[in-house]
């Protein structure tokens, strides 16, 4: 038995030796596989102390899900600090290139009392000093945080007895530098970081909101507030403290404190709007508030100096931020109005000028999404100001908010165009209003109105619209003005220019312009009085019309397409279809002629000068007035028209005129047939001289001629002038021609020349335009048949005719236009026929040698 006991000892000694002979020279293993455990490249040796070297260390275990609590890791970790003797007494060094554990790689390695680990997390480098007794002291010469380029220095002390560890660090990177301490005992932690220094804090936080998205929920509005809308020169924290229970996960949120600075701070709500600047601004976190502290803050130059600002429970779901905005000249200007737009709150207008005096209290619950995100209600006193609501000019206005309700009383406007005083009260909920408004004045190119009371309604829930129920004005200002009017005839007794055209009514008026510049007009079946007939015989005074106006150029188009027209700055053509216009000088007719490149074209137009009674149709007509100089052409039929007119300088010539175009001129039947031609030149209208010409026609209803016939008729001693075609089909003449002159109120007949078939007139005289008078000697000379069969008789042609181989007697007219006298010279003839025979019996061998 002895024997059997002795033989297992030895061989128990032997293995031991053999062991130690093994590990005292080194042992080295290419692999291990297992379930479980995989090793690498293995080595080991014991040489007074062991060494173990490994390239890769694999331990397969299953993840396990359910969480450690932190005091039962606390305690494992106690109990490895705790047999750290073993670690120093036993081992000399160990280092492991790869230890592969839960999928996270780890380089392990101690040596010398130093000791590393490094994974895609931190990089540690400690020096373990040896334990004394139950104290035990690291040296953390590198703690490198990777994520945030982070470098800790500091010590750690654990009291393996009490179980208390204490951490003292200093933290430093190319983006803050601050100092730690941080105690632990028993699942509690108390921690405070003092002594902070950053030019990048929107960069830090933007870093730990990253890495900590799927942990922090906050809105857009607050990252965007923390990470881009922060800015300062300088950032400074004297302390941040606070305590946690981590068994209990309890971390006392209330309890948090902290002081910071910022220097030259620019602190942006909306990405868009401009800064609010604050040379030095205080930051005071107490009890989940934060306090922005400042003497001196302003906003696009208005000062906010008695402004408050805070965040409160920063650290909860009801986060949010509280602003008390008061200033005497803020301006709500567009990127204020949006901002509050994307919290919620919508108003109906923006301030583009002037200085509010303001009192406004704001406050946003950041991830509130219930609608009641939220509050808000303020004061607010407007001077001179200009909003964007139909660029009112406010020069007076007390303006209310509360919560959902918006009012403005005695709001006093003033500009160029409008002088008028409203109350209004606005639903910002259901985005409605109501305006009780009075007009004052409203004076500007279309509408002068005074002393009128209305009732205005805004509606801003999609697009900001108004309306005037008593006018059936409605008005969309989305994109601009879009405007429709429906009772038009309301407004036409306050509007010039729609009397001034004489525009009675219409069924609708629709209005639309994105610049106030460029616009569309259309005006649907519109009733005015206008000097216009259709075709010379109906009335115009129904039409619809589309009117459009862009980049300065207009066009004017009718639905009946008589009237179109193309204005600009530089030209300005219209042109009229089958119209024809009644000209009343009496009633202001004359038009201003100093205009600049007017083009006017018609076809089938006509002029009737109803002063005159007298009218002018064309089948086409063009002309051109530019400076004071017209130059117009048109014809009728064979008829060609052109005019050239200057200050100083008149050309008409008229070519080939008919019997109708004299007689529709004249309104009367005045001649039959024939062919007729005008020509006037002058300087002017007062001066000028010209010729009428005439061929194979017959003069008919003629004043002067049915004047001329009744006279001869009363006349016994005339009836030799009587003939058919002179009485019935009228006064036959083969050609004529009158010429004629005018300086100022006197027109002369220099000469008339009628060569007829049974009756030649010549004649001379003048005519007084402004007395209307006139003055003519008319010789008639007529028995042409007659004479021409005497003057076929030899010697008793010269005794009866006499030289000139003719019968003739002198008329002369007097009187007024409208009642011409006629006085005839036929006595004085009848005396002189036997001198006259006498001295053709005597003149007779003179005549008979010629």
């Amino acid at each position: 038995m002895k024997k059997k006991i002795l033989y297992v000892l030895g061989v128990f000694g032997v293995l031991v030796f053999v062991s130690f002979l093994v590990l005292k020279n080194g042992i080295s293993i290419s692999s291990v596989h297992s379930n479980f455990l995989t090793l690498e490249q293995l080595y080991i040796k014991l040489d007074k102390k062991l060494i173990l070297r490994a390239k890769n260390i694999t331990l397969n275990l299953q993840n396990n899900k359910n969480s450690q609590n932190i005091d039962d890791t606390s305690k494992e970790l106690l109990e490895v600090v705790k047999n750290i003797n073993y670690l120093y007494m036993l081992v000399q060094e160990i280092d492991i290139a790869n230890f592969d554990f839960k999928d996270d790689h780890i380089r392990i390695l101690f040596k010398n009392d130093d000791f590393l680990v490094n994974n895609k997390l931190f990089l540690l480098k400690i020096n373990l000093q040896k334990p004394s007794e139950h104290l035990i002291n690291a040296d953390i010469k590198k703690l490198w945080i990777k994520d945030y380029n982070l470098s800790i220095e500091g010590n750690l002390d654990i009291d393996t007895k009490s179980q208390f560890y204490h951490f003292n660090a200093k933290a430093y990177s190319h983006l803050i530098d601050f100092n730690t301490s941080i105690s632990y005992k028993k699942g509690q932690m108390s921690y405070e970081i003092t002594n902070a220094n950053t030019k990048h804090l929107s960069q830090i936080l933007e870093q730990i909101l990253e890495q900590s998205q799927n942990k922090i929920a906050l809105s857009q509005h607050l990252t965007d507030l923390l990470t881009k809308g922060i800015k300062a020169e300088f950032y400074h924290i004297e302390y941040l403290k606070g305590f946690a229970d981590l068994k209990k996960q309890n971390y006392y949120l209330d309890e948090i404190q902290s002081s910071s600075f910022m220097q030259n701070a620019e602190i942006k709500l909306n990405h868009n709007m401009n800064a609010i600047k604050i040379p030095h601004l205080a930051l005071k976190l107490e009890a989940q508030r934060l306090d922005f502290n400042f003497d001196k803050a302003t906003y696009n130059g208005a000062n906010l100096d008695k402004s408050k600002i805070y965040l409160y429970d920063i650290f909860n779901k009801n986060i949010g931020m509280s602003l008390h905005i008061l200033s005497h000249n803020l301006k709500l200007d567009e990127k204020l109005f949006q901002l509050l737009k994307s919290y919620g709150l919508t108003l109906p207008f923006y301030q583009k000028s002037g200085a509010v005096k303001t009192d406004f209290n704001l406050k946003i619950a950041f991830l509130k999404t219930d609608g009641k995100n939220i509050q808000y209600n303020g004061e607010f006193e407007l001077k001179n100001a200009s909003l964007s609501l139909l660029d009112f000019n406010v020069t007076q206005a007390f303006v209310y908010l509360k919560q959902d309700d918006l009012k403005i009383e005695n709001a006093d406007v003033k500009n160029d165009f409008l002088e008028a005083h409203f109350d209004a009260n606005i639903d910002l909920l259901e985005k409605k209003g109501a305006f009780l408004t009075d007009i004052l004045r409203l004076h500007n190119e279309f509408i002068d109105m005074k002393n009128q009371k209305i009732n205005l309604n805004l509606d801003f829930s999609q697009a900001v619209k108004m309306s005037v129920p008593q006018w059936g004005l409605d008005m969309n200002f989305q994109q601009g003005l879009e405007a429709s009017l429906s009772k038009i005839s309301a407004l036409v007794p306050y509007a010039p220019l729609l009397q001034k055209f004489n525009l009675k009514n219409a069924s609708n008026v629709y209005y639309k312009s994105e610049n106030f510049k460029d616009f569309t007009l259309k005006i649907d079946e519109a009733q005015f009085k206008s000097d216009f007939l259709i075709a010379g015989k109906t009335p115009y005074e129904r039409d619809s019309f589309h009117i459009s106006n862009q980049n300065g150029k207009m066009q004017i188009h009718s639905k009946s397409n008589l009237v179109n027209a193309n204005l600009n700055k530089e030209n300005k053509e219209i042109h009229l279809n089958n119209l024809t216009y009644i000209y009343k000088k009496s009633e202001g007719g004359n038009f201003n002629i100093d205009q600049e490149n007017i083009v006017f074209g018609g076809a089938n137009f006509g002029i009737i000068l109803a002063d005159m009674n007298k009218t002018l149709q064309f089948d086409r007509i063009e002309a051109s007035l530019d400076k004071g100089i017209i130059n117009a052409k048109a014809n009728k039929n064979q008829a060609d028209f052109e005019l050239y007119y200057s200050p100083d300088d008149l050309k008409l010539e008229v070519k080939n005129m008919n019997d109708e175009f004299i007689n529709t001129f004249l309104q009367k039947q005045a001649v039959q047939d024939g062919v007729f031609n005008l020509n006037v030149k002058g300087s002017g209208l007062e001066f000028f001289s010209g010729q009428f010409e005439l061929k194979n026609t017959f003069l008919k209803d003629l004043k002067g001629i049915n004047a001329l016939i009744s006279f001869i008729d009363t006349v016994p001693s005339l009836l030799l002038f009587k003939s058919p075609t002179f009485n019935q089909k009228g006064l036959s003449l083969i050609e004529g021609k009158v010429v004629f002159n005018r300086k100022k109120d006197l027109l002369s007949i220099e000469a008339i020349n009628l060569n007829g078939e049974s009756v030649d007139i010549f004649g001379l005289g003048n005519a007084n335009l402004r007395l209307s008078t006139i003055d003519l000697d008319l010789e008639l000379k007529t028995l042409k048949s007659a004479s021409t069969a005497i003057s076929k008789v030899p010697f008793l042609n010269y005794v009866i005719l006499g030289k000139d181989q003719e019968i003739s007697t002198n008329l002369k007219i007097d009187g007024t236009f409208e009642d011409p006298k006629f006085h005839t010279q036929i006595l004085t003839d009848t005396l002189k026929t036997p001198f006259n025979l006498i001295k053709n019996i005597i003149q007779l061998p003179v005549n008979l040698f010629q």
